[in-house]
């Protein structure tokens, strides 16, 4: 049954009972949770992302005794990786690969349901929130070397101080941290900072040696060495990145392959050419026109982990005539996303709603933008686009769904006189056009996943003015909105938060910086020896739990 909490996942939970328990743990007081905190569990233990019960391939426990070995070869879907410089990069492919090779403080668990130890085996606060002491496992960095607060100093505020960074406001609050001794950092924060623990999850957040980088500078990255579950050995631009297993990992007993390499095929013709033949084990952005037939071969096994992710469109609302509302709204009622969902996404969309996926903090109350052309004309009278209007709509090459997905778009804005031409460009062009200082674009199909449990990231990277990304490179401006997701992050109280964050996503919405599309299920194929491959709500995957049964 559904559960209604106060804040919302939208997703179906197994165990009402057990999610009860959850939100009332969420509900508990900011002692109680950092009591939490110090025993090993977090303050946010309770913010439910539990997989919807329908389309999953994850067990509730696991029916047999993992074998140590082997290799497994996997996709990198959009691009190349673009940077491993920890609070560098903004694409997804660099960021999930190194959460492999790089230990955080913290991290996600294993259903992606809360915060759990990392580099830290426990830590606790302070009664404001307002100062966090992390105690250090005994753990080393690749080279041998220890795994130092020291490091952890230095890592965190390298990333907090990034210049030019896309990813400085996630730790803004903090102040200074203090290395009292080897195996004990203490984060001073400017004020409360709800979601702290989440924070420090991210991958921009990664501990790295501080002797290693100040020697090296920029060319460390070329190779990095960090503490996680695999070994970082090559990477061939354009082609491949090898990783090896680090057999001196904290987690005892973990990884269970010996290796694992990503294959960088951004078109998914070779993608699934290679999977069908064998070549390659997990393929990655399944078009939707296969999963069906994919799920009826017993040879092959279809994850279908709920991610959250939103599938939309970037209005760059500096260029005419984007840079009227009226003509955003109209955009939006122009599109019948359903007709996209039914006839490009099978089915296996919902249509989205705000620009937070389904996860904590999303409104799921909040209507779409329903399919109305008449309406959508009528809001162009008396703009500059009530005679029609001509926009470039860039979207990446090689992507089946994309591709299918800007020609229904370009169709439907036709019916209100849009004369949309669509540039298809490899993924790294995507990414300048939409991430310059200057976006370079009118119209992107782009789409974004949560790296944390918590909604402030996307709020701060999807929304707010100057949050690193220009809000998406849309440029959206809206001061009232900017001060709300400000405000919001030294909320402690859930509820008092959750009603923040629908006011934030109302007003968000009704400006129509984006067009909203889809919030697509999980596709990802899996070769039938490869076991406990799962995707966690922040699109990652726990390649250190995987296995081969045929080892």
């Amino acid at each position: 049954m559904a559960f209604d909490a106060p804040i919302k996942t939208r997703v179906q939970l197994k165990d009402s009972e057990l999610a009860a328990r959850q939100w009332d743990e969420w509900r508990a007081t900011r002692r109680q949770l950092m009591k939490l905190g110090a025993m090993g569990g977090a303050g946010i233990a309770a913010l439910n992302l539990l997989p919807a019960t329908g389309g999953s391939t994850r067990a509730l426990a696991q029916d047999a005794e993992p074998k140590m070995g082997g290799t497994v070869s996997m996709s990198m879907a959009d691009s190349d990786a673009t940077s491993f410089d920890p609070p560098v990069p903004v694409d997804n492919m660099s960021i999930w690969t190194m959460l492999l090779f790089y230990d955080q403080l913290v991290r996600v668990n294993a259903d992606g349901t809360a915060i759990e130890p990392g580099l830290a085996e426990s830590w606790s606060g302070n009664e404001d929130a307002t100062e966090y002491t992390f105690n250090l496992r005994d753990a080393t960095f690749h080279d041998g070397s220890p795994v130092t607060a020291s490091d952890v100093a230095f890592s965190i505020l390298r990333a907090k101080n990034q210049e030019g960074g896309a990813w400085n406001f996630i730790l803004s609050a903090i102040d200074t941290i203090e290395a009292p001794d080897d195996k004990t950092a203490v984060i001073k924060l400017s004020k409360p900072w709800a979601p702290l623990e989440a924070d420090l999850a991210m991958f921009s957040a990664s501990i790295i040696p501080q002797s290693l980088v100040e020697e090296q500078g920029d060319d460390f990255f070329q190779h990095p060495i960090g503490s996680g579950a695999f070994k970082f050995v090559s990477w061939e631009k354009d082609q491949e990145i090898v990783l090896e297993k680090n057999p001196d990992w904290w987690d005892t007993g973990k990884p269970y392959l010996d290796g694992v390499t990503f294959k960088v095929l951004p078109d998914s013709n070779a993608r699934m050419l290679q999977f069908q033949g064998a070549e390659l084990d997990i393929a990655t952005s399944v078009p939707f026109n296969q999963l069906q037939s994919l799920q009826s071969n017993p040879d092959v096994k279809v994850v279908l982990d709920p991610v959250a992710r939103i599938d939309y469109i970037t209005l760059n609302t500096l260029v005419a005539p984007l840079d009227d509302v009226r003509v955003r709204q109209a955009i939006n009622y122009a599109v019948d996303k359903q007709a996209i969902i039914d006839n490009v996404l099978f089915g296996y969309g919902e249509i989205a709603n705000t620009f937070l996926p389904k996860m904590v903090g999303h409104d799921d109350s909040l209507p779409p933008y329903p399919y109305d052309v008449e309406k959508a004309k009528e809001l162009l009278v008396g703009t500059a686009a009530e005679n029609g209007f001509e926009l470039e709509l860039i979207t990446q090459a090689g992507d089946a769904v994309d591709t299918q997905v800007c020609q229904l778009v370009a169709a439907a804005l036709a019916e209100i006189g849009g004369n949309i031409t669509i540039s298809q460009v490899d993924g790294a062009t995507l990414l300048d056009a939409v991430f310059s200082p200057d976006p370079n674009f009118e119209m992107a199909k782009v789409y974004y996943t949560t790296d944390i449990l918590d909604p402030d990231e996307l709020a701060t990277f999807g929304v707010v003015s100057d949050g690193g990304a220009l809000a998406i490179g849309s440029s959206y401006k809206n001061e009232t909105v900017d001060q709300m997701v400000l405000d919001s992050q030294s909320v402690l109280d859930p509820e008092e938060r959750q009603s923040m964050y629908n006011e934030i996503q109302r007003l968000v919405q009704e400006d129509a910086h984006f067009l909203y599309l889809f919030y697509p299920s999980g596709r990802t194929a899996v070769q039938a020896p490869i076991q406990d491959f799962h995707i966690l709500p922040t699109g990652n995957y726990r390649l250190y739990e995987v296995w081969r049964d045929d080892v």
